[in-house]
């Protein structure tokens, strides 16, 4: 199966330009106070959700619809069904999506740490706290061990990919410069690249592994297992709306918190969904899912959310370069409204 090239890739982070774009929001935001307002109550339906008629939510993602995102049309479902008018805004790539943010024309965005640290804006929540990448290896590596002296192949040096492969090495005591790095394009081109022997170990979707091992190729890491505490994205706004807007964000919590339960309770719907959101073919949908699944990307817990959490992965952001300031995580990182969202829906 490939992997629709429109899907958002967290990798095109253009650090310059949107350290430029944001110098005016990062002056007039300082470091502000993210759970002001958060003390704020919604009115409640007769089924105890938050009654939401009346609010306006618009969420831009850096991606056309893809399968792979339809957890944020299951957020967006969610709020509606509470009443709210929720939109989502695709774009391409972050620093689109970024923009759009800044100039209000969203309220919300789904975002990696690296540009919601370089844009002056606050997470608040998970979009996506789970990888779905594996990381694969030519036939002659049997493990992360053998990979000194080989050819790495990535998209970008700064972006997901680069803190994935950062903290692969570090795990496994491996010197940076043992490897030699290439840049070898998105991932159905990287496949390619591991199928016709140019590149010797890559990062390949979850969807995209059999493609390989069916081939011979190793599948050395699963990484929603051995880096846990890296997410692909998460919920990011600026301190401002979130100061003003505490309890809906709250809400919107609560709501990725019932679209992860979903995901993990009822495949039906999630694949329904899929294909109303990204005009997906109902059986690639289908694989999608139990690849997604199996990954465990969604988990409806506590710990899908943590300033611990959103650290480890600013200092590996910092280690490649992907910020250009590494500020504490009080700043940057709001987790009063996680606390209360998962309060309100039970969630341990």
């Amino acid at each position: 199966m490939t992997v629709s090239p429109s899907r958002r890739r967290r990798t095109a982070l253009v650090v310059g330009a949107i350290a430029a774009l944001t110098v005016s929001l990062t002056a007039a935001c300082g470091s502000g106070d993210a759970a002001t307002g958060t003390g704020d109550s919604l009115p409640t339906s007769a089924d105890g959700t938050p009654n939401l008629k009346g609010t306006t939510i618009r969420i831009v993602t850096g991606a056309a619809p893809a399968i792979e995102d339809t957890k944020i049309a299951l957020v967006a479902q969610v709020l509606k069904s509470w009443g709210a008018d929720a939109t989502i805004v695709n774009q391409t790539g972050d620093p689109s999506a970024i923009r759009v943010l800044l100039a209000g024309d969203a309220d919300i965005g789904t975002l990696a740490v690296s540009s919601s640290i370089n844009s002056g804006l606050k997470i608040f929540g998970p979009s996506q706290p789970r990888l779905d990448y594996h990381f694969l290896g030519a036939p002659s590596l049997n493990s992360m061990k053998d990979l000194p002296g080989h050819v790495y192949g990535t998209s970008n040096v700064h972006g997901v990919e680069a803190l994935m492969f950062a903290d692969l090495l570090a795990k496994n005591n491996i010197d940076p410069k043992a490897v030699t790095t290439t840049v070898a394009g998105g991932a159905s081109v990287r496949v390619s690249a591991m199928l016709t022997h140019h590149i010797d170990a890559t990062f390949a979707h979850a969807t995209d592994v059999s493609k390989l091992t069916s081939a011979g190729f190793h599948d050395l890491v699963t990484m929603s297992k051995t880096a846990p505490e890296l997410a692909d994205s998460f919920l990011a706004t600026s301190p401002q709306w979130l100061a003003s807007h505490g309890a809906l964000a709250v809400a919107i919590d609560q709501a990725w918190i019932k679209a992860a339960q979903i995901f993990n309770t009822d495949k039906d719907q999630w694949v329904k969904a899929a294909v109303a959101y990204a005009k997906a073919d109902e059986k690639e949908a289908s694989s999608t899912y139990d690849a997604l699944k199996a990954a465990d990307t969604f988990p409806a817990t506590k710990d899908a959310y943590s300033e611990a959490s959103a650290k480890v992965q600013e200092d590996l952001a910092n280690k490649v370069g992907a910020i250009t300031k590494a500020p504490a995580t009080s700043v940057w990182v709001d987790t009063a409204t996680w606390d209360k969202a998962t309060t309100a829906m039970k969630i341990n």
